[in-house]
């Protein structure tokens, strides 16, 4: 029940925050019900279409073909950077309400930044089809998830509704720029763009046992 309320922000933004101010949930349970369990499908997804299918790799000019280990832990990678991206949105977003006299406890800015990214875990789903571009899912995830924050922020935080547009776009901004830079960084070192941690993947997907 809980991880669907990820897939229903996408639909009605409004009324899914409007339930997380009623339900009252601790952190502890949006963090290990809700977003982890959606990271992993994610992952799981996105690494089924590496070690399953294929991926174009710029170092070799030509398709690249990822076993089952080299995905698990490029996958394991990018899950353990996209929560810090999480973390340091949840910060800069807190600075940033100071900045507009409003002061927010981190625990409020994180809920916002984890339920405004429910679609970039869900249209990661789609890096399971053969072929589609790694920046295709987060392009139309991105899109969704301003929405989200859009309707989420003067709700959660409480804001001014004149502080709310000027923190949304700074918000906005901040959760643009460092999922995007996530997804850059990822598609770089796919790419053989990145040599010291390729090697690493490699020589940790040699020694696990699949």
């Amino acid at each position: 029940m809980q991880m669907i309320r990820m897939f229903l922000f996408i639909f009605r933004p409004a009324a899914e925050w409007d339930a997380v101010l009623q339900a009252k949930r601790g952190l502890g349970f949006i963090v290990g019900i809700q977003l982890l369990p959606m990271m992993l499908m994610a992952s799981i997804a996105e690494g089924a279409g590496m070690a399953g299918w294929r991926k174009w790799h710029s170092e070799i000019h030509g398709v690249k073909y990822f076993t089952v280990g080299e995905a698990v832990v490029w996958e394991m990678m990018q899950l353990m950077l996209m929560l810090v991206v999480i973390a340091t949105c949840a910060y800069l977003i807190k600075l940033m309400g100071e900045t507009f006299n409003s002061h927010f406890p981190f625990r409020q800015t994180l809920i916002v930044v984890i339920y405004t990214l429910s679609p970039l875990f869900v249209l990661r789903l789609l890096d399971a089809i053969p072929g589609i571009s790694f920046w295709i899912p987060w392009g139309i995830g991105i899109f969704l998830s301003l929405k989200i924050l859009y309707c989420g922020l003067p709700r959660i935080l409480q804001s001014h509704l004149s502080h709310a547009l000027g923190l949304f776009f700074i918000s906005a901004l901040f959760i643009v720029v460092l999922t995007g830079a996530e997804r850059f960084i990822f598609i770089r070192c796919l790419n053989g763009q990145g040599v010291p941690i390729e090697n690493l993947v490699f020589d940790i997907a040699a020694k696990l046992p699949f």
